[in-house]
């Protein structure tokens, strides 16, 4: 078959599946808790519709996922096989934080950042009610420049309209910075300091902005430097 090693070693055997493009990334949806079809499209916006599909059909077949009829569409669950694979994508998202390359311009999709950021805010941290961060992207085209994290409940929400409240905070910045400040590769207080992120709203607020983002859960682990050959 394709994509088949012809080897027996465990590694080749799992590399048949989890190697494959994309794959990593739709486990890395599910395992963050992504069950619904688009949903997990919305993690991994450049891949296809049609090739997401095919992805998750093959993940069934190797039995690390599962799915369900439900309102709506398929419910999307990783099996306990699935759920096993959480500690290596876990060591793989390391290595990355630690030794990948640098972030390139063509890495930088403000919509996606976004939808990162709205599965680690720190509701608890949050106040009671609803609390709206607006935040722009001076550097990115219209389409994409401004976006909603709305709070509520427990409950977080993206919204690419103005959703009608008015925020608490507002955060302006390049889609550069604050990715960089995602990933722990900057200070959010720093960049405040310097400049490249100004922040607007009533001053709690303001102060009480670094606390309600977890950032990724890579911002703890520093980067080594590049050592070439």
């Amino acid at each position: 078959m394709r994509g088949e090693y012809g080897q027996f070693c465990p590694v080749a055997l799992a590399s048949e599946v989890l190697a494959e493009r994309w794959t990593l990334l739709v486990v890395r949806e599910l395992l963050a808790g992504a069950r619904r079809f688009n949903q997990i499209r919305r993690g991994v916006p450049r891949l296809s519709g049609t090739l997401l599909k095919q992805r998750l059909q093959t993940l069934e077949y190797a039995g690390i996922v599962t799915h369900s009829s439900a309102a709506g569409g398929a419910d999307y669950q990783l099996t306990r096989a699935g759920q096993a694979l959480k500690p290596i994508v876990r060591s793989i998202g390391e290595w990355g934080q630690r030794w990948a390359r640098d972030i390139e311009g063509r890495d930088l999709d403000p919509g996606w950042l976004v939808w990162s950021m709205h599965r680690r805010l720190n509701v608890a941290a949050m106040p009671p009610g609803r609390t709206v961060i607006e935040i722009e992207f001076v550097d990115a085209p219209a389409t994409s420049r401004r976006f909603w994290l709305v709070h509520c409940d427990g409950a977080v929400d993206v919204c690419l309209k103005d959703p009608g409240f008015d925020p608490a905070v507002r955060l302006s910045t390049r889609v550069r910075t604050l990715a960089e400040v995602w990933r722990g590769i900057r200070s959010l207080r720093g960049e405040v300091r310097a400049g490249t992120v100004t922040l607007q709203g009533a001053a709690h607020y303001r102060r009480a902005l670094p606390q309600w983002l977890l950032l990724s859960a890579y911002a703890h682990i520093p980067r080594r430097p590049q050592i070439k050959p």
